[in-house]
């Protein structure tokens, strides 16, 4: 028993010290963010258990130590004159690679120290946090160390001029757009409007979250004013939930481009998508019941309304009910939809940028016994296309046949 409590625990995870020296990394801002602090998020947000900054108010003052006592692989990660990103830690993470190197041979900016070695260089850096890192990564070069090629400008981007700054911001800005999910009306209509909105909101203090909650009470407030009986109500209540959709876009835009995603965050996002399809649903059926007073068929619209929200209700339990248990995600983008396959097209008219901008053109028409009665539709054949695949997917995962993602750490 003795033998086992004194037993040396291994240290785990890895320590980043992100070197930040000079004016560009001090001033200079991409996306809201100083290059010292982009630095720094990207190393905790990659896992870095702990992580040191030298900037030119540290200068490197005790590095040394700190790296010997943490007893764990180094990372050490140059944002002195560039913007760092994930692939730029995944070239040399792990210690397969020592260095990484650009495809033109030169120093990237990244160096994979093992901890044995952790002190001397960090020795080396607080000696001149400037520079020591460009002298070891050439050292180990000359000694035969491995290197790694990074892959390209979405690695690392120089940012120290303006035109640097700007080049580098539009590049973010084509990375965290969701390419591979979003459809034609969001690629060619609410990104390139919601731009402009996220450019303005990145420097202020303006969280993820709070541009959530700004889309979730625009957009509920247009749900319950389409519910009045007039044309206006609804024509005002459609143009508000489509005016949400153009700040929907940037929440997400805003975390991943600052770094501040979380999951938390992303169910918050999905949900508030989900309460403002559902609420839309019953406001503009209120409408169109409050449009036909005295008719025939007045009961009948009554009586569609809980219809289509408990076809809405079994939509979306059905798709959570994958993101849960097997896709670990709460994006709803991430229900499988087979390309080309018969239900892509329900998926695109289903989406919210589809819904609010055709409810607000057959709004203005004075068509809202249109625009219902295709919400109506789409909530009902949903749950009926979704329901059979649900009943396989439980089977499957019964079976063995579908093996659930791993929950996330």
């Amino acid at each position: 028993m003795a033998d086992d409590a004194a037993a040396p625990v291994e240290p785990a995870g890895f320590d980043v010290i992100v070197l930040a020296t000079g004016t560009a990394a001090r001033t200079g801002k991409v996306c809201g963010l100083t290059l010292a602090e982009r630095g720094r998020r990207v190393a905790v947000r990659a896992g870095a258990t702990r992580v040191v900054v030298v900037d030119d108010g540290h200068g490197g003052r005790g590095l040394a130590a700190w790296a010997r006592d943490g007893g764990r692989d180094v990372l050490v990660l140059r944002a002195s004159d560039q913007v760092v990103h994930f692939p730029l830690v995944d070239a040399v993470r792990g210690g397969g690679a020592r260095v990484a190197v650009t495809a033109e041979g030169d120093y990237a900016g990244a160096i994979w120290v093992p901890a044995a070695e952790a002190g001397e260089v960090a020795a080396a850096l607080e000696a001149d946090p400037v520079d020591g890192d460009a002298a070891v990564a050439a050292r180990w070069r000359a000694d035969g160390h491995a290197t790694e090629h990074v892959p390209g400008p979405i690695a690392r981007h120089r940012a120290v001029t303006r035109d640097e700054r700007r080049a580098a911001t539009a590049m973010l800005f084509e990375l965290v757009h969701k390419k591979d999910q979003d459809g034609w009306l969001s690629k060619y209509l609410f990104r390139p409007v919601a731009y402009p909105i996220t450019r303005a909101f990145l420097p202020t203090f303006i969280t993820p979250n709070l541009v959530t909650l700004m889309v979730a009470v625009l957009a509920l407030t247009g749900c319950a004013i389409a519910a009045g009986a007039s044309y206006e109500a609804a024509v005002v209540g459609s143009l508000l939930q489509h005016v949400a959709g153009y700040f929907d876009c940037t929440d997400g835009e805003i975390a991943r481009l600052r770094h501040e995603g979380s999951k938390m965050g992303q169910w918050y996002d999905t949900l508030a998508d989900e309460a403002t399809t559902v609420g839309y649903l019953a406001g503009i059926g209120y409408h169109v019941y409050q449009r036909h007073p005295g008719t025939w068929y007045q009961p009948y619209v009554g009586w569609s309304i809980p219809v289509g929200l408990v076809g809405t209700a079994v939509t979306i339990y059905v798709i959570y009910y994958y993101l849960i248990k097997v896709a670990r995600s709460g994006n709803s983008q991430d229900y499988p939809v087979e390309k080309g396959g018969k239900l892509e097209p329900l998926a695109q008219l289903l989406h919210r940028d589809f819904i609010g901008l055709a409810s607000l053109i057959l709004a203005i028409a004075n068509l809202t016994e249109v625009a219902y009665a295709l919400l109506w539709l789409g909530a009902v054949v949903s749950a009926f296309i979704l329901v059979p695949q649900h009943v396989k997917l439980r089977r499957d995962l019964a079976a063995g046949r579908v093996v659930p993602k791993p929950k996330p750490a």
